[in-house]
């Protein structure tokens, strides 16, 4: 049978908590307009975005359930990984997640560019996403106690 190790409720939450307020910070109020901007350039235009004001929020909100749920899992991923490799220490804890940003969101954002000819720009966003929700994340669960 296979053992899953307990990962705290509450390390959870926080690593979910950090995921959606730096992911917000990312691509809002610090580089929104940056991001908006490399956005048309990979659609060709604005028509992505609804025009009816109404149903944008109410999909932007859907998206933010959405992704907060995943956020849960991912932090729920990490704990459990730093419990299962037993890391005692926040350097331990910034290698896994270290290991867990090359060997998982560099190929992942790589390849997109590579394969779906994304612009630069809107995949720099992801690079920084992506280290804040793997590297950063990792150290934050680590310092609050996932077991």
């Amino acid at each position: 049978m296979i053992h899953v190790p307990y990962v705290a409720p509450g390390a959870v939450l926080l690593g979910g908590i950090f995921n959606q307020v730096s992911g917000a910070l990312i691509y809002g109020p610090l580089f929104g307009n940056v991001w908006l901007e490399a956005m048309k350039k990979d659609k060709g235009n604005t028509k992505w975005m609804n025009p009816n004001q109404d149903e944008r929020r109410t999909q932007m909100w859907k998206n933010i359930g959405i992704d907060f749920a995943f956020s849960l899992v991912r932090s729920w991923c990490i704990g459990l990984l730093l419990n299962l490799t037993q890391a005692r220490t926040c350097s331990q804890a910034l290698q896994l997640g270290s290991f867990l940003y090359v060997g998982v969101v560099l190929p992942m954002v790589i390849s997109e560019t590579n394969w779906e000819s994304r612009p630069c720009d809107l995949q720099k966003f992801k690079f920084a996403n992506g280290l804040l929700c793997t590297v950063a994340a990792s150290v934050l669960l680590h310092w609050w106690g996932t077991a």
